[in-house]
């Protein structure tokens, strides 16, 4: 059973603005799918509430309440940290508003079940990403322990629920066509939006693109490639990967429940 967390922050203490070890591009790179967060988690819940009274899915129903929960209070913590944000960075406003067109384009361009493939699409970028930061304490480290707290509960919960839209998805008969198109299309959106608000937050902070520190982050982002890929099988399903010991070792870490 998925369980359903409600945890709180307070970002009154955290001074530092180089809060990932001290490196602009990491840390902009964070916050800036940081600001993502919360529309994109309501997109997720939207797309996938649509289906929620089909047939089909009755025997999903308490995964899918889950899923909801989880990724709506995703949505509420990431609104604290970007509000947070927002003291440092005056136009961070204008930033969640550029996504939030992009989304809107979507729901106005895509129909109910491409919405949905998107959802599994950018569920996997999540889950891969949780994999790499659950299992490298040395990533972990250079995180600030107030925003790592954030980093790693959302971790261990988008890696909890990784397959239920994807479950969704299959029962109501999505194909592997669209997934695979899907996926192409939001691999490139993705990287364009998360860019240009990473541009923007570094302009705004004052700090340099230098090429080693964006060599140094590519370094560790490369990791997420076999994964990523693994999603254009045909046969492919979330839990071919099963981080089970990294994702019992967080849970230690923070001191939550299964």
């Amino acid at each position: 059973m998925i369980p359903i967390r409600r945890m709180s922050f307070d970002w009154s203490q955290l001074r530092d603005r180089r809060w990932f070890g001290g490196d602009p591009f990491l840390t902009h790179l964070v916050e800036a799918l940081s600001l993502t967060f919360p529309l994109g988690e309501r997109f997720f819940v939207d797309a996938v509430k649509r289906f929620r009274g089909e047939l089909a899915l009755l025997d999903m129903d308490a995964d899918i309440r889950a899923f909801i929960g989880q990724e709506a209070h995703h949505g509420r913590a990431h609104e604290t940290f970007n509000a947070w944000l927002s003291e440092g960075v005056p136009d961070a406003a204008s930033l969640e508003a550029r996504v939030a067109r992009t989304l809107e384009e979507g729901r106005a361009k895509m129909s109910p079940m491409q919405q949905l493939a998107v959802t599994c699409a950018l569920e996997h970028f999540t889950a891969v990403m949780a994999e790499l930061l659950l299992g490298n304490a040395v990533l972990r480290e250079k995180i600030h322990p107030d925003v790592r707290r954030l980093l790693v509960w959302h971790a261990i919960e988008e890696t909890e629920h990784k397959a239920v839209a994807f479950d969704v998805y299959q029962k109501m008969g999505g194909s592997y066509v669209m997934r695979a198109i899907v996926m192409i299309d939001v691999t490139i959106t993705l990287f364009a939006t998360t860019g240009a608000l990473q541009a923007q937050l570094m302009r705004a902070s004052g700090s340099s693109r230098k090429l080693g520190r964006a060599l140094h982050t590519f370094g560790w982002l490369a990791r997420i490639v076999p994964p990523y890929l693994a999603y254009y099988r045909p046969g492919f399903h979330p839990w071919d990967r099963n981080p089970l010991e990294a994702l019992e070792s967080a849970r230690v870490e923070l001191g939550i429940a299964a």
